[in-house]
């Protein structure tokens, strides 16, 4: 096995001066390998392994990790990290230039948004394209033909959770890590595609991208707010030479930038938590940096982070890991730029071991895994073809049959039989992934998760027996030709024992006697089809028992058993524990005769089960039509009550228009009188004023005349009688001439 040590590769590139920098003046000079930054208070030189300037193109930059890449081809793990501050050109180095369009609107990353769909195309102009895009590329072309199935998966970690990109936009699960032996660091329940194409490959880190959080900062309109990880994971299908496949994974890394507190804008509550997440994540990559350059034994806190627990396979243990530094050279920026080189500084003094991935193509956990997969994989094409689960009794057959049947192949098996399991286990999964495009399922479970075999999902639905049959293919070439034989012939039993059952007037899916849930009638019962005859299976007896049919199947399966039993040896912790081949077939056949009584017992307790429901059903149902009947007398008493109701209502409404109408008319009466009475009183009023002046004039000329009387003397009270007398002479004889 190929095994060397190198030490961890480290390249800078240097983006060009912007127009939000709004300066021209720039510390970073170059010179071929070593970078130079000059300004009034510094002046650091460093060399690494390559730098690129700012008129550097992405090709360029591919060129430079192209050789990891095609070290994952022969089973070489390789991460590229792409490190910087905020705005320093770490995106476009690893997406591209055009990659942002793809980005929903900055600070528009709610739980609620749903992102639009994505076009299944290639990117168009593929020299603007980053380490991503071209490495899928580059892959794909190396490795076609090849018997090698590639698997990719999307992740990013925000705010210290680690979410799936392509399952969960609205990042309302997150996913926990987790550790094992053999299997190392993973994310539990994270997705795993089947790829088979570059361009789907492109697909799906589109739609990935399109639901990781940015925002817009002072530096980037859209600035990356959390970690991403594309993980594409490669095994081979076919063994070596030496019984081997091999098995390498890629980790290409966005990380996000780290950035100061803007004391001039204003920050959002928000994004000063994604600020504080992001500067103690790289903070914490940078002590596990330190401490591996150290070369000391001391401790290396890799769990101070859910980004260096993620990478700890990548900045230690078996993995080419490439850096791509990225810095900005204008002078502004010289206090960021000099903390990404003395991070790049320590990172190229770090140390990794890199060895080729192969695992021995009889492995025990990995023809178990193999198993598993297939078994939960035909279950859900199972269960999205046929549209849904069986009774209780058929699902105990399925599993009955399955368990016999991964019984069979695994005693055995062989280099090319687990060949042809993964080669199984890519159809499915590819079949699967069909469905799902389609549209044709909306289950959440619908992909295969690497987890732990104890960690099963509680939402796994087990077929029916036909179903678990059907769904096998019979071209495949897991088993044998013998195999398939026994295979055909247990159709044929099961297809015997449902014509018996329905022969015999019971239900071919719950076993009952009709009626039942599935059929009311016996004549809607479907034709029984003619048994068939077959001189190397055994006689099926009559069974009038539903409990009994598993049984009737047990024999069956017990019949075409031919393998040779064999001694073995189970392994222990230090030790192996060997045991004769008759010790064995005895421990066999009790588990047998123990298993087979445990499923009698439960069909019993099933039936009785059932038959209690049906009474229980029944006796609802008596109870619901009595409370229905009940409630329709009460309905019809309701009616006739709203009826009556109805009635005096009009009544008492027609009474109270007539006395309204009465009091209308009384009202413009009563109104007429008083107007009439007020014109009267207004007339009377009127003529008490003229009399009152009257009076008031004739007092007034009184009292005039009085005065006057009081100053005349003797003779002017002669004058004014004779005046008077005159007066009153002429009007006497004017009133004489008048009659």
């Amino acid at each position: 096995m190929e095994e060397s040590s190198e030490h961890l590769k480290v390249a800078i590139r240097v983006r060009p001066i912007l127009e939000i920098d709004k300066v021209q003046d720039t510390a970073v000079y170059l010179n071929e390998n070593t970078i130079q930054v000059t300004d009034s208070t510094h002046m650091v030189t460093s060399s690494y392994d390559c730098v690129f300037s700012s008129d550097s193109t992405q090709q360029q930059v591919f060129e430079y990790v192209k050789k990891g890449i095609e070290g994952v081809s022969r089973g070489f793990n390789c991460t590229i990290l792409a490190y910087g501050q905020t705005g320093s050109g770490k995106t476009y180095t690893m997406f591209g230039a055009e990659w942002e369009s793809n980005n929903p609107a900055p600070q528009v990353y709610y739980q609620n948004r749903i992102p639009r769909p994505v076009k299944k195309t290639l990117p168009i102009n593929t020299s603007k394209i980053g380490i991503i895009p071209s490495s899928i590329l580059h892959l794909f072309q190396i490795t076609k033909g090849k018997p090698l199935t590639i698997y990719c998966s999307f992740l990013q970690i925000y705010n210290e959770k680690i979410f799936d990109l392509l399952q969960n936009p609205n990042r309302d699960k997150p996913l926990s890590i987790r550790e094992e032996r053999d299997n190392g660091i993973f994310v539990e329940n994270l997705a795993e595609y089947v790829v088979e194409k570059a361009e789907d490959c492109i697909f799906l880190l589109k739609q990935g991208d399109r639901n990781r959080v940015v925002r817009q900062t002072r530096f980037n309109h859209h600035s990356s707010r959390s970690h991403t990880i594309f993980q594409i994971l490669i095994e081979g299908d076919k063994a070596n030479k030496r019984g081997a496949l091999k098995r390498a994974k890629m980790n290409l890394c966005d990380l996000a930038g780290s950035e100061k507190f803007d004391k001039e804008g204003s920050m959002v509550k928000d994004h000063i938590q994604e600020m504080n997440s992001i500067n103690k994540s790289l903070t914490t990559l940078g002590k596990v940096i330190s401490a591996l350059a150290g070369n000391g034994t001391g401790h290396v806190p890799y769990r101070e982070s859910k980004l260096t627990r993620l990478l700890q396979d990548s900045l230690a243990v078996n993995t080419r890991t490439i850096l791509i530094a990225t810095i900005s050279p204008a002078s502004i920026y010289v206090e960021e730029t000099l903390n990404t080189l003395k991070f790049a500084d320590r990172a190229k003094q770090v140390m990794v071991k890199v060895k080729k991935n192969e695992i021995s193509a009889t492995n025990d956990q990995l023809v178990a895994k193999l198993q598993r997969e297939i078994q939960h994989l035909k279950s859900l094409l199972s269960l999205n073809r046929k549209g849904g689960l069986q009774d209780i009794s058929q699902q105990l057959l399925a599993l009955k049959e399955e368990n016999e049947r991964l019984k069979k192949i695994t005693k055995n098996l062989t280099i090319e039989e687990v060949e042809s399991l993964k080669q199984e286990n890519k159809r499915l999964r590819i079949e699967l992934q069909n469905i799902k495009e389609k549209g044709e399922t909306t289950d959440d479970s619908f992909f295969v998760t690497e987890s732990k075999p104890s960690s099963s999902t509680k939402s796994t639905k087990v077929p029916s027996a036909r179903e678990v049959i059907s769904s096998s293919d019979p071209g495949s070439n897991v088993q044998s030709t013998l195999e398939m034989w026994k295979k055909r012939e247990m159709e044929e039993a099961v297809q015997n024992m449902k014509s018996k059952i329905t022969s015999e007037g019971r239900c071919p899916v719950c076993t009952l006697k009709v009626p039942c849930k599935h059929y009311s009638k016996i004549d809607e019962l479907p034709r029984p089809i003619t048994p068939v005859r077959n001189v190397s299976l055994p006689p099926c007896p009559k069974r009038p028992n539903n409990e009994n049919i598993i049984k009737d199947l047990d024999i069956r399966n017990v019949s075409l058993e031919s393998t040779k039993k064999l001694s073995f040896r189970t392994r222990m912790k230090n030790s192996y524990n060997e045991e004769s081949a008759a010790m064995a077939e005895f421990r066999e056949e009790e588990k047998r005769r123990k298993k087979l009584k445990e499923t009698e017992s439960k069909l019993i307790k099933l039936s009785k089960i059932e038959a209690y429901r049906e009474e229980k059903i029944r006796r609802e149902m008596q109870k619901l039509e009595e409370e229905k009947q009940k409630e329709e007398e009460d309905f019809l008493r309701e009616q006739i009550k709203e009826m009556n109701r109805r009635k005096y209502l009009e009544n008492q409404k027609k009474k109270l228009d007539e006395f309204a109408r009465i009091k209308d008319h009384e009202m413009r009466e009563l109104k007429s009188k008083i107007k009439k009475d007020q014109e009267e009183q207004k007339i009377q009023e009127m003529k008490k004023q003229k009399y009152l002046e009257e009076q008031r004039k004739k007092i007034v000329e009184y009292q005039s005349k009085k005065r006057m009387l009081e100053e005349v003397t003797m003779d002017q009270i002669d004058e004014l009688t004779k005046e008077v007398l005159l007066r009153q002479k002429s009007s006497t004889k004017s009133s004489a001439e008048l009659s």
